[in-house]
């Protein structure tokens, strides 16, 4: 049984994910609900829930502002955040990534997508507590072990090490290093999403430089293909990591380089500009991004004092193409969202494999956009002409006919573009009219069921009750009350 919260300024809105839960059938149960952040903040308090749904747009604290303050206060937080908001911008979707939110999805919301969705974190609290359960002995993942460090200021040896799915070997790893000082002395850290690295904690004396030697020989090691090193008081973690990651890069400007030791990069900056790049994605009559890619990857690894910013341009092409998928209304790929997590660059053996991936993405959202480009005309003239004739009555062969298509056309490209038939599009335009007279007028419900195209007032109220969970009444009631 997992406990959830909810967090909405909308009372019908919490009312139907409440029985949204209890139509998944699984074995879940709502503690609690909030009508605005501070009231959400009060309820985490109290409940520390395993799943949390919460809207953006709420008064007091928004949606964003409250999980940022809980992480502030809680770094290593075992709550699942799920953001549901009829916001779209791409600015708010990064802050939730950053924020660790694991799903992003819009209003309204579909039974179907919601169900599977509440299973996918299902699954993930299920495997995360098997692997509680299973735990080996000082192996931990980056969170649980700064929650273990408690933040203090640690005198040891770290070791990042990079080598392919060298993860999968961390229990070996252990066991090789009992020569230098037994193996309840290391711990081994894990990060997600990167296979290829393992950082390597020895907490107490430091170790020499013969030690350091020594532990970059032991078979355990001979799959890495780097390894970074750091001795001394690890004040600030998150900067310590960031430092590795610098380190690290320098492989793509000397590949030969094994052993090396943690040190401050120079900040140079060259001039690297996006603004070509960016317009060549939506650029569809030729492959204009791969060659501005080229050019500021070229740029980029053109001098080795340059390493301290392969994370940040590598990420800002990701956040680039990610602001694709979102201006387009497409869903954004989880491969994506993965590539903001640290070292999300380490599985690249060379500057060629980190060019190819990038161009891959950018062919995949290059080739959606003209998809769209190439149906929207049709479509677009759809939409107006429902805007303004939502009303009368309309059926898909008299819209076909009036755009001189037919009609199994029409139906097709509409479902592509806006990944639901016409009729369905017509019927959610009639009833957010209705919903904004429901709130805004003192009509009567037959009166606004005519209005919005609707000549039977029953069939209306069904048709309201199944998309937002209330009958016509019920959600005037409820206006009222607020």
């Amino acid at each position: 049984m997992y406990s959830i919260c909810i967090a909405d300024d909308e009372k019908y809105v919490l009312k139907s994910i409440a029985q949204r839960i209890s139509s998944s059938g699984m074995e879940l149960e709502v503690v609690g609900m909030a009508g605005n952040g501070l009231e959400a903040l009060e309820l985490y308090d109290r409940e520390q829930p395993d799943i949390f749904f919460v809207d953006i747009n709420m008064p007091v604290v928004n949606g964003l502002d409250f999980i940022e303050r809980i992480r502030k206060k809680d770094p290593d937080v075992r709550t699942r955040f799920i953001i549901i908001s009829g916001y779209d911008d791409f600015a708010y979707m990064k802050k939730a990534i950053q924020l660790g939110v694991i799903n992003y999805i819009k209003k309204p919301i579909l039974q179907q997508e919601f169900t599977d969705m509440l299973r996918d974190v299902c699954r993930q609290l299920d495997e995360e507590r098997e692997k509680e359960e299973k735990k080996e002995e000082n192996i931990y993942s980056w969170t649980d072990f700064l929650q273990l460090r408690k933040w203090k200021d640690i005198d040891g040896t770290y070791f990042l090490v990079r080598g392919k799915e060298i993860g999968k070997e961390a229990g070996n790893c252990l066991g090789e290093l009992e020569a230098m000082g037994g193996g309840k002395s290391w711990k081994v850290i894990r990060f997600y999403g990167a296979p290829d690295i393992l950082l390597l904690v020895w907490e107490g004396k430091n170790c020499t430089g013969r030690e350091i030697e020594a532990a970059a020989g032991k078979k355990c090691f001979s799959g890495a293909e780097q390894i970074v090193y750091m001795t001394g008081k690890c004040r600030n973690p998150e900067e310590m990591i960031g430092q590795f990651e610098d380190t690290l890069n320098i492989r793509f400007y000397h590949p030969e380089y094994r052993l090396m030791k943690i040190k401050s990069q120079s900040c140079e900056k060259p001039g690297i500009y996006y603004e070509a790049f960016e317009a060549a994605l939506e650029c569809t009559r030729e492959n204009k991004y791969s060659e501005c890619l080229s050019e500021i990857m070229k740029t980029l690894f053109s001098d080795e004092n340059y390493c301290n910013l392969v994370k940040q341009v590598y990420q800002s092409v990701i956040l680039i193409i990610a602001n694709k998928y979102t201006k387009y209304d497409l869903q954004l790929p989880v491969k994506l969202r993965q590539e903001l997590f640290p070292f999300a660059a380490a599985a690249f053996e060379n500057k060629r494999d980190m060019l190819s991936r990038l161009d891959g993405y950018s062919e995949e959202i290059n080739k959606r956009i003209g998809e769209i480009l190439s149906k929207s005309e049709l479509v677009d003239k759809v939409i107006q002409y429902i805007g303004l004739h939502y009303k009368e009555e309309i059926n898909l062969g008299d819209l076909a006919g009036e755009f001189f298509v037919v009609p199994t056309y029409l139906a097709k490209r509409f479902k592509e573009k806006k990944n639901c038939t016409v009729m369905q599009y017509l019927e959610n335009v009639r009833l957010k009219k209705a919903r904004e007279l429901l709130e805004t007028s003192s009509l009567s419900i037959s009166d606004i069921s005519l209005m919005v195209g609707y000549n039977d007032p029953n069939y209306f109220a069904r048709s309201f009750k199944k998309v937002y969970e209330l009958t016509p009444r019920e959600y005037r009631n409820i206006c009222g009350e607020e």
